[in-house]
């Protein structure tokens, strides 16, 4: 399988980037074609400008500066988000990822005089979110898990009809024990070889 992973974290030496690394030993583990995007590392604007999105339905070849993302959504059969969540949602580097990229004629066709979108992702099968979150699961439980509904239920719809969407979450970070943190990393790793 071609794996898509966006890594959305400021910080190299971050338990979120251990996250990153174990989800990608995992797939290359399990022989799976791994493309790793890393926000940061490669400077990614998140700012979706004013032209853009009054160009929102322009065709995708009048966005040439995101070509090569457009390219790698088109190739990935899986998508792998690594983020902290912050303030119930990704960070907005990950955020304006997805505001610029799963964008028209890439994630959707919007047809003049057609009701609603028509998903263009077929070949995105599996959507994998590995997050941590400060706040207890109940917590985010109570606040509707933004984050997790903004993938799970808006960005799966514009995926193959049978896309599956996983949710892999360590709740309380701030309060867990290393070997509570090293748990999940096995967890993580472990998921993605089973992809």
């Amino acid at each position: 399988m071609k794996a898509l992973v966006v890594y959305g974290h400021p910080l190299d030496d971050s338990y979120c980037a251990a996250l990153r690394d174990r989800a990608v030993g995992g797939l290359r583990a399990a022989d799976h074609d791994v493309d790793v995007l890393d926000l940061y590392a490669e400077a990614f604007d998140p700012v979706l400008t004013a032209d853009e999105r009054a160009g929102h339905l322009a065709p995708a070849a009048t966005k040439p500066h995101l070509a090569d993302h457009f390219a790698r959504l088109r190739w990935a059969e899986a998508v792998v988000l690594v983020y902290p969540t912050w303030w119930g949602g990704p960070p907005a580097i990950v955020k304006g990822w997805l505001d610029r990229v799963w964008a028209n004629e890439v994630a959707f066709d919007l047809p003049p005089g057609a009701p609603r979108i028509r998903p263009r992702l077929s070949n995105v099968r599996r959507l994998v979110v590995v997050t941590t979150h400060g706040s207890s699961k109940w917590v985010n439980a109570l606040e509707g898990e933004p984050g997790k509904r903004i993938v799970g239920r808006s960005l799966r719809l514009l995926c193959h009809r049978r896309a599956r969407f996983r949710w892999l979450a360590l709740y309380g970070i701030d309060r867990a024990t290393p070997a509570e943190r090293q748990q999940f990393l096995t967890h993580v790793e472990r998921a993605m070889t089973r992809l």
